[in-house]
């Protein structure tokens, strides 16, 4: 579904990611993990078109996307959630949720039905009429979410989507995961949080100081020395 060629990024005098090369195989779960400032968010937003690729290459669905614009990089079927809230607050969950559905032209009881239809799937529907500005972070979280299902991606992008939760709220943010998957929705997604990276990754890869330093299961990734040196400990 997607992958990455020895792409490089930097900021001046500092290398974000260094010749970074993975691959996201299609309708998996696949997870990025590592250290504050290792580079997971940079390559995010280089495979997204929010930053420039100083070299390499991004492929997805065996067409070259690299330095595409965002808007044509959604077209062509990625969507994302951010690390940060990034809705807009003074709107309702409705609205935040329709606004994923503007690059394509349907008609409105079609807007409307596929938006409540995402409701229904995150448990929002009782939400729907409700300022996004007053909501928990958990249900901001899935408003978040649901405005990336519905640009109707075929690869989803999380942003340390269980950031800041309790660990209820984890587990809840995890059977979403899993039931996208079930949808045939192919994920990758950052996190922190190891019990539900574990818990949902089919397979994960490990950055370090911008480079990527190990990948495996979550088993192995569990067991090695390198990544427990760096990261785990």
């Amino acid at each position: 579904m997607l992958r990455i060629e020895n792409v490089s990024k930097k900021f001046g005098g500092l290398k974000a990611l260094e010749k970074v090369s993975l691959t996201v195989e299609k309708r998996k779960i696949t997870s990025l993990i590592g250290p504050n400032g290792a580079g997971k968010t940079t390559l995010f937003n280089l495979i997204t078109g929010a930053l420039a690729v100083d070299e390499g290459k991004i492929i997805f669905a065996q067409e070259d996307i690299t330095n595409l614009k965002s808007y044509e990089v959604c077209r062509k079927g990625i969507a994302r959630t951010y690390q940060q809230k990034n809705l807009f607050p003074n709107l309702t969950v409705f609205d935040n949720v329709a606004a994923g559905m503007f690059k394509n032209i349907i008609s409105e009881k079609e807007r409307k039905d596929r938006v409540n239809e995402i409701l229904e799937f995150l448990h929002l529907i009782d939400r729907s009429s409700e300022i996004v500005s007053g909501l928990p972070p958990l249900e901001a979280k899935l408003v978040e979410l649901g405005r990336a299902l519905a640009t109707d991606p075929r690869l989803i992008l999380l942003d340390e989507l269980v950031g800041g939760l309790l660990p209820s709220e984890t587990d809840n943010i995890c059977e979403i995961i899993e039931s996208l998957k079930e949808k045939e929705l192919t994920i990758f997604q950052i996190g922190h949080e190891m019990r539900p990276i574990m818990r949902t990754s089919d397979w994960i890869f490990v950055l370090a100081e911008g480079k990527k330093i190990a990948e495996g299961t979550p088993e192995e990734i569990k067991n090695n020395e390198e990544v427990h040196a760096v990261y785990l400990e």
